[in-house]
């Protein structure tokens, strides 16, 4: 263990007295603690466990990462990530900590989670060994080839640092040691032009898994070697240009090499970029409340049925994915919602579309749900304005509503996709349909409000709108119900 002092991540009411771990005033756990590891009891003292903080694997391979190794009375062992560290004072602390910040919580308030371990104990995960020592028996494989370029002297390096390769100079090796002990190493081609460099934490030796940075990023790593003093005899440098060669990094004059692998280097770059773009907007669209090519049936005024795939598009994708301008008014508002393309495939696999406008007052059929095309009132203030939440006033047109319920003789509760739960009521002798719910443009609508306009949208003396829950399915079915008693036409 090398470090007890981090920032914790949660406060829990842990104190430790004599090894005893009590949480919230329980006694949960025993625990026994050096510098290596600690062991976890029950409070009757039966061992549960062992936990260490190790970078090495099970096979003993040093690693540049670090986690929770946990080991059975019978040897049986898994493997956890090591939780951010807490500013702790001592070793007992340090690994109780671990036990309660682990992902999953090994102890908590309760005690220790003996059924949770045993799992994990049967399971004998360990992720992180099998990652490393994966790895490194790649990089023993390649060591092997490596190994027989230096046997056959396909190259020699001098204390001058030069590559000679068929009796001249390829290129050529440098190292730069600094005041605090690390040191740089840089591979040059003949020309002078930088093929890669290495850096060390100290200029001794490498460390297991030692990147080599290449000037194409290729994901080149060593294990450990150790340097010398003259570049003849120095270990990691025949290594390194051993890694290189054996690559296709051939040394001699690169130039028309880095630029081809460059230029490879930035297509696939682009690729990647169009790649991800491409997955952002897949994404995107299937956040969005946009329909997209959903089989379903367009029934017109008239009663006739087109069936066909159908799309109708709420809110703008560029919008959604933080591109193009957005604000109070917007723009394409008009446009949205406010269509359903039908798509239709003859025979002979010709594709023909048909815009379908929601002020035309066509009913749209999707997986058993229907969509009324209205305009609706008083809605300045809700997303569906215009989409992506803006506010749009004075942009208010005919959409494609969801149908919550409709009584079967013209009256509908509806809700816009882009405002799920914001109900709105229409009427069958009424041109629009119309919001009764309590937002406003700022904060919310008054009692007195929602109730006056609930009376003018009614228009019934023999009704009191005072008396209706207009933001819930049930109180707007009932004011149907109401209506079509009392005031029906």
């Amino acid at each position: 263990m090398t470090c007890l002092a981090v920032l914790a991540t949660h406060a829990q009411d842990i104190k430790i007295k004599k090894g005893e771990v009590s949480i919230g005033g329980n006694l949960v756990a025993l625990i026994k603690a050096d510098r290596s590891q600690g062991e976890l009891s029950t409070p009757d003292g039966k061992q549960v466990l062992t936990v260490s903080a190790t970078s090495l694997t099970r096979q003993g391979t040093r690693t540049p990462e670090k986690w929770l190794r946990f080991t059975s009375p019978d040897g049986t062992v898994f493997e956890l990530s090591d939780p951010q560290d807490r500013l702790v004072l001592s070793t007992t602390k340090f690994y109780v900590y671990k036990l309660t910040d682990s992902k999953p919580q090994l102890i908590n308030q309760s005690g220790i989670r003996t059924t949770l371990i045993d799992k994990l104990f049967r399971q004998g995960s360990c992720p992180f060994s099998t990652k490393w020592d994966s790895i490194y028996n790649v990089l023993k494989a390649e060591e092997k080839t490596e190994e027989k370029l230096i046997a056959s002297h396909k190259f020699a390096i001098n204390d001058e640092g030069d590559i000679v390769i068929n009796k001249a100079v390829a290129g050529k090796i440098y190292v730069n040691k600094t005041d605090n002990g690390a040191a740089t190493y840089y591979v040059k081609d003949a020309k002078g032009n930088q093929i890669a460099q290495l850096k060390l934490a100290s200029w001794a030796r490498s460390d297991n898994f030692s990147s080599i940075s290449t000037f194409d990023d290729a994901p080149l790593m060593l294990l450990e070697y150790k340097t010398s003093l003259k570049l003849s005899e120095d270990e990691l440098a025949r290594r390194m240009v051993a890694k290189l060669l054996a690559n296709g990094y051939g040394l001699g004059d690169m130039g028309e090499t880095i630029k081809t692998r460059l230029a490879n280097k930035a297509k696939a770059q682009e690729g990647q970029a169009v790649e991800q773009e491409q997955q952002l907007t897949r994404e995107a669209m299937a956040a969005s409340a946009n329909i997209y090519n959903a089989p379903g049936k367009i029934t017109l005024p008239d009663g006739s049925v087109i069936e066909g795939g159908i799309t109708i598009l709420y809110e703008s994708i560029e919008k959604k994915m933080g591109k193009g301008i957005s604000g109070i008014l917007d723009l394409d508002a008009p446009a949205l919602g406010s269509a359903a393309t039908l798509t239709r495939t003859d025979a002979s696999g010709n594709k023909t579309e048909t815009k379908y406008k929601a002020a035309d007052g066509v009913t749209v059929t999707i997986k058993g749900k229907d969509y009324l095309g209205v305009k609706g009132s008083k809605d300045g203030v809700l997303n569906n304005a215009g989409g992506s939440k803006s506010i749009n006033i004075g942009t208010r047109h005919a959409q494609f509503f969801e149908v919550l319920y409709h009584d079967g003789k013209g009256n509908y509760v509806l809700q816009h996709p882009l405002d799920e739960g914001e109900l709105y009521l229409k009427l069958k002798d009424r041109k629009e349909a119309v919001y009764l719910g309590n937002k406003a443009l700022l904060g919310t609508r008054s009692e007195k409000t929602r109730i006056k306009l609930t009376a003018e949208y009614l228009n019934c003396t023999g009704m009191d709108a005072s008396r209706y829950d207009t933001c819930t399915l049930e109180g707007l079915r009932q004011l149907i119900s109401d209506y079509n008693n009392t005031c029906g036409r």
